[in-house]
């Protein structure tokens, strides 16, 4: 755990590494062809530089768990505070993780691409499954083609090939989700639906393309778990995101709890 950001660097379950790097909070998304007008908005707040700094951590631990709680920040260079967060990590005694992050934004700065958290694991973990909008991609405004369901699918095969790269792969009001790879797994599971999206590539590789064909995979899986998502819409030659769907709340709470696992050998 990283005192200074207020996320983990490293989870390591039953002698096996999940991550490949440190997670990061995420604010940003590769501009979609609606998002072609607020983009030069979301810029200049300085939302795809956006970084996390926490303050103060406090640690305790009771029969069953580790707690931290960390007061934190996330800014940018030469730009005020976007948000303050109050987030606590609970670490249960069988290396189950909730985490509880409530989120003040500060008002001043544009409605959010998005706001979660990015996870990079392994790229063995390519065997993904979820309950929630499927099988094609769905967003708050969205996901009249979809349904409610349970689906399997690897990971390559959840990205949607847009000609020109841009964000894809959204999985709306979904329960939860499962990563594996075959044998190590993890879940991630909450009380109230979030959204995932699971991909071979990074969002900045997504938005420095100008084709499909020249894109190159990271070495990781990505994971980004969102509490929410600013609405498609249809501003490349439309009106601008209607309200009900603009990601402009000012406090807001996300919860989820990650659960590390691994899959018995059957022995005959």
């Amino acid at each position: 755990y990283n005192k200074r950001t207020g996320l983990f660097t490293s989870l390591n379950y039953a002698g096996r590494e999940y991550l490949k790097r440190p997670m990061e909070i995420n604010l940003f998304r590769a501009p979609t062809d609606n998002d072609r007008y607020i983009v030069s908005e979301w810029k200049r707040a300085h939302y795809h530089e956006a970084y996390s700094r926490a303050y103060e951590t406090f640690i305790r631990q009771t029969k069953d768990a580790v707690i931290i709680i960390s007061r934190m920040s996330v800014s940018a260079a030469s730009v005020q505070r976007m948000m303050d967060i109050e987030a606590e990590w609970k670490i249960d005694c069988n290396g189950g993780i909730r985490c509880a992050m409530n989120v003040r934004r500060n008002n001043e700065f544009p409605e959010l691409p998005r706001f979660g958290v990015r996870i990079f694991v392994k790229k063995t973990f390519e065997h993904v499954s979820y309950y929630g909008m499927g099988p094609i991609e769905s967003y708050c405004d969205k996901h009249r083609a979809s349904s409610h369901g349970l689906y399997r699918a690897k990971v390559m095969e959840m990205h949607e090939d847009y000609i020109r790269p841009q964000e894809n792969g959204s999985h709306y009001d979904c329960d939860y989700v499962e990563l594996s790879d075959g044998r190590y797994s993890f879940a991630v599971a909450s009380e109230e639906s979030f959204s995932f999206n699971v991909s071979p590539y990074t969002q900045e590789e997504l938005e420095c393309t100008t084709h499909h064909y020249q894109l190159r995979e990271s070495d990781s899986t990505i994971l980004c778990l969102d509490y929410a998502q600013n609405g498609i819409g249809s501003n490349s030659c439309g009106p601008k995101v209607l309200a009900p769907y603009r990601f402009d709340e000012e406090e807001f709470a996300f919860e989820w709890k990650l659960v590390p696992f691994v899959k018995c050998e059957k022995k005959f």
